[in-house]
């Protein structure tokens, strides 16, 4: 197969992604989280709170207890509001689809066959 031929059929399975409910209820729920400002300016709040703490932490400062204890109110308000709460599950989802394709070809490109029966390292997949 040709290196043209197997871009053109990753083309196609992007574009089959693209086509599934899964990327569908994503964007759907991004865009109900643009348009409630209520969730909106959490999620910005946290995003915001979270890189300034991890610039600290990066750059060796010390990061107070006041500080950390922001950032778990604000981590709670997120998992209290039902379109981020959404949004994370859509995001899970979409994840899980993309783990699954990855597993797939990653599958096909080393063979059915070669993983190994008491764990799944050498194929990505995971021990049942």
């Amino acid at each position: 197969m040709t290196t043209e031929e197997i871009i053109r059929l990753a083309f196609e399975l992007g574009s089959a992604v693209a086509e599934s409910d899964e990327v569908d209820r994503l964007k759907a729920l991004q865009m109900k989280l643009t348009q409630d400002s209520t969730a909106y300016d959490l999620l910005m709040r946290y995003q915001d709170a979270k890189n300034k703490l991890d610039n600290k932490f990066h750059d060796g400062l010390l990061v107070t207890k006041a500080e950390e204890d922001h950032l778990n109110i604000l981590e709670q308000q997120l998992t209290a509001n039902s379109v981020i709460a959404e949004l994370v599950q859509a995001q899970e989802s979409f994840d899980n689809l993309m783990q699954g394709v990855y597993f797939a070809m990653n599958q096909a490109i080393a063979g059915a066959g070669s993983c190994s029966s008491d764990c799944c390292d050498s194929c990505g997949g995971g021990c049942s």
